[in-house]
């Protein structure tokens, strides 16, 4: 059965050299889009989202994340190509929330991911009101108060790694209202046509991973600790 792996990395202590000498790294379309973001967080963020999607392309592939070429794509998830003599077709999906980026790979199945950071300060009520559908926002305004933050961002990021997950696909986005039918109904989203869902707390995150085919094991999580590819990959190595 399919197989995935999510890593995680905090990007909110990225070092100006670190931050130099990955930029040498991206492709020409990433350098620009790199310049178009006005926020440093979300430079970084996007910076080490594409640092991060070559460590985990490579790790899948056998090779040096330096062979890993990844052109953007306008509306589109960024195109990753592998040398020539490569047969493998990485499956992958990024996120990023308040300086956190993960990444999402597989050779088996296409991948849907979201994390949101949880902030008991938000008014999740109101955004429910503003984002939601009124079927949801209702159910999210039942909930117990101790629990309608993280059923907030569970609900949010549910949605999120479902929507990701039918656009790489191609198909229609209808889909995503499963989410809501399964999670007012009381019931915690498992999966529906096409689609398999499991999400985790880690890190102060919220982490949603959706899946075209069933996994056959709990993806593994992968807080990676250090400063570049080759403390991750020794990190790895050494476990």
């Amino acid at each position: 059965m399919p197989s995935a792996v999510i890593f995680l990395h905090n990007a909110n202590q990225l070092a100006d050299h670190d931050r130099d000498r990955f930029l040498a790294c991206l492709s020409e379309t990433e350098r620009l889009r790199y310049r178009r973001f006005l926020r440093p967080l979300r430079q970084r963020e996007f910076l080490l989202g594409r640092i991060l999607l070559r460590f985990a392309v490579s790790r899948l592939a056998g090779i040096g994340p330096d062979a890993v070429h990844v052109t953007e794509r306008k509306n589109q998830a960024p195109l990753v190509q592998l040398p020539v003599a490569s047969t493998m077709h990485p499956r992958f999906s990024l996120s990023h929330s308040r300086g956190w980026v993960a990444c999402a790979a597989s050779v088996d199945t296409a991948l849907g991911l979201d994390i949101e950071m949880l902030d008991a300060e938000r008014d999740v009520d109101a955004i429910g009101r503003a984002a939601f559908s009124a079927a949801e926002s209702n159910w999210l305004s039942s909930r117990p108060a101790e629990d309608k933050v993280a059923n907030f961002y569970t609900l949010w990021s549910s949605k999120e790694a479902l929507f990701k997950l039918m656009s790489s696909q191609r198909r229609g986005t209808s889909s995503s209202e499963q989410v809501v039918e399964q999670v007012v109904a009381g019931a915690r989203l498992r999966s529906g046509p096409g689609w398999h869902a499991r999400t985790w707390s880690q890190q102060g995150l919220v982490i949603t991973l959706c899946s075209g085919n069933r996994l056959h094991s709990v993806a593994p999580r992968i807080c990676l600790l250090g400063a570049t590819p080759s403390a991750w990959s020794q990190q790895l190595d050494g476990d």
